[in-house]
């Protein structure tokens, strides 16, 4: 028996349309370096990433950072920060999430903090060139101390509330702006943190980026500043 041509010619492309539609990741790749030599010696590294992959109504959003610094020979900075984000899309409006991170920073006082969380969230804007996103729910996070803590050797584990915000807004053809916060409290403590940036592209994928980074924990061991600050111009390639 033959086949029509036409009835192949369809499925051909139907199997192509479907090929096209098949989920990929993307995002963006940071890099920053500086060196001093002269009165004083100063290095510092900064590599960021962020990757997405939309597969129905799944969305998967993957955040990465690290940063090293040495003064003299000294190591002054060192920090690890990774998390991984996953959403369920109810409606246009609406979706579900859960959030896991892990943020190692070893002078902050503390060894390491990791959260679980998870629960509502709501799509408050969206069009063209404004994507604006706000999450709240409940979870759980474990804190260990550096071992000269005045806490003691050991961890804490408290449940906690997570609230945040995603803001994403196109202000030009070559230019976007974004704002992230989120605030996790507990009966223990309180821990926030704040990034804006604004990012523009120079050709291709490649583009430059200027953020701002505050971090505040309410609770600090050793007596620690509880705010930690920073400013960075990173290079970017979008993919």
């Amino acid at each position: 028996m033959r086949v029509p041509v036409s009835i192949v010619l369809s499925l051909l492309c139907a199997n192509a349309a479907q090929a096209d539609e098949t989920p990929t990741w993307e995002g963006d790749v940071e890099f920053g370096y500086y060196q001093t030599d002269g009165n004083s010696n100063e290095t510092s590294l900064l590599a960021k990433g962020t990757a997405s992959r939309k597969s129905g109504l799944w969305t998967n959003v993957v955040k990465a950072n690290a940063q090293n610094s040495e003064v003299e020979g000294v190591r002054s900075e060192e920090q690890y920060f990774i998390s991984d984000r996953l959403s369920y899309d109810i409606s246009d409006f609406n979706y579900s999430f859960g959030y896991v991170s892990v943020d190692k920073d070893r002078f902050s006082g503390y060894v390491y903090q990791a959260t679980v969380a998870g629960g509502y969230g709501r799509r408050l804007l969206k069009n063209d060139r404004v994507v604006w996103d706000a999450e709240v729910g409940p979870g759980f996070r474990i804190s260990e101390f550096d071992t000269g803590s005045a806490e003691g050797d050991g961890k804490t584990e408290e449940a906690i509330l997570r609230l945040s915000t995603d803001l994403k807004a196109k202000v030009s053809e070559t230019a976007t702006f974004e704002q992230s916060l989120s605030v996790e409290g507990g009966d223990k403590n309180t821990v926030s943190k704040s990034v804006t940036a604004l990012k523009t592209k120079i050709i291709g994928g490649f583009g430059l980026k200027i953020s701002y980074t505050m971090e505040y924990n309410e609770v600090v061991p050793n007596s620690n500043v509880h705010m930690d600050k920073q400013t960075a111009v990173t290079l970017v390639y979008s993919f």
